[in-house]
C-alpha cells in the first residue's frame, strides 16, 4: 500500500466520545498532527485519547481551549497501528471541532 496524507475531521464534539480516525487492519499511520477549535461560547474541557486494545493514553487531558480559539494539541509525531483508534470528548455537547493531519500506509 502506497503511502498518502490524509485529514480526518470530526465535528461537533460534545460529552458522547467521538472516534477521529481508526487506522485500517494490516496498516500502521503516523498522527503527525492534530488541531482542536473551541466553537462553543465559553472554556471548555477538551480530552485527546489515543485508544489501543490495552487502554487509553490521554494525548490531551481537560485541555482548555479559549471560546473562538484553535490550539495544535500536539508536539512530535505519534505512530498508530491497525485498529488503534484517535477519539475525542469534551465536557459539554456540541464543543469543539477537530482536524487530524496522519500519514496513513506507513510501513
Amino acid at each position: 500500500m502506497a503511502t498518502s496524507f490524509i485529514n480526518a475531521t470530526a465535528n461537533d464534539i460534545g460529552t458522547t466520545e467521538i472516534t477521529v480516525y481508526t487506522v485500517a487492519a494490516n496498516d500502521k499511520a503516523l498522527l503527525i498532527g492534530c488541531n482542536a477549535a473551541n466553537i462553543f461560547g465559553s472554556i471548555v474541557p477538551f480530552d485527546l485519547i489515543l485508544r489501543r486494545s490495552g487502554g487509553d493514553t490521554y494525548i490531551a487531558k481537560d485541555l482548555r481551549i479559549p471560546n473562538g480559539e484553535n490550539v495544535e494539541v500536539m508536539k512530535g509525531r505519534i505512530v498508530m497501528v491497525a485498529g488503534d483508534q484517535l477519539v475525542a470528548t469534551a465536557g459539554i455537547d456540541d464543543a469543539y471541532d477537530v482536524i487530524a493531519s496522519l500519514l496513513t500506509g506507513v510501513k
